[in-house]
């Protein structure tokens, strides 16, 4: 039987708290400083994330987001 590797799309939201004069320099601010690392773990070194600063966080929605804006659910035949 066919073996596949399937990728189904969810979107992960990090926030951090940032000081800031307005909204839209928190936000600026806020995406010049977060960004998201891969750990070691579960088989491979692309299979745990986190962030590292203290004022942020990291979490995921529970629905993929299949159909919304380009993103769809893709497989590739691994192994015949």
């Amino acid at each position: 039987m066919p073996k596949f590797k399937v990728e189904v799309p969810f979107a992960v939201f990090v926030s951090v708290e940032v000081e800031a004069d307005d909204e839209d320099s928190a936000m600026e601010e806020a995406a010049q400083e977060v960004s998201i690392h891969g750990y070691c773990g579960n088989g491979g070194s692309d299979k745990l994330i986190g962030v590292s600063g203290s004022d942020e966080s990291i979490y995921a929605c529970d629905e993929t987001l299949d159909g919304i804006d380009g993103f769809r659910i893709t497989a590739e035949l691994i192994e015949d």
